[in-house]
């Protein structure tokens, strides 16, 4: 299964990575940008989001990603 985490960014201050695999870590000013580019990675594939908290100790959200739909749902 396929994990991408959402962490905060140790570059970039008060912005998010998309943490996919060594060296593939795009930062975004946004949470939301961030958790968009991570659904539209898994492309009709299973896998899961995790969103760790601001000192990116603990997650704090799991987003499932079903493989027939394309696009996860972000909990409210």
């Amino acid at each position: 299964m396929k994990i991408i985490e959402i962490r905060p960014c140790k570059r970039f201050r008060n912005h998010w990575s998309a943490v996919e695999a060594p060296g593939v870590e795009p930062s975004y000013p946004e949470l939301e940008h961030a958790i968009s580019y991570a659904t539209s990675r898994f492309g009709g594939g299973f896998g899961e989001i995790h969103v760790y908290d601001d000192a990116g100790e603990n997650v704090v959200a799991k987003i499932p990603i079903d493989g027939g739909i394309q696009y996860g749902q972000v909990p409210q």
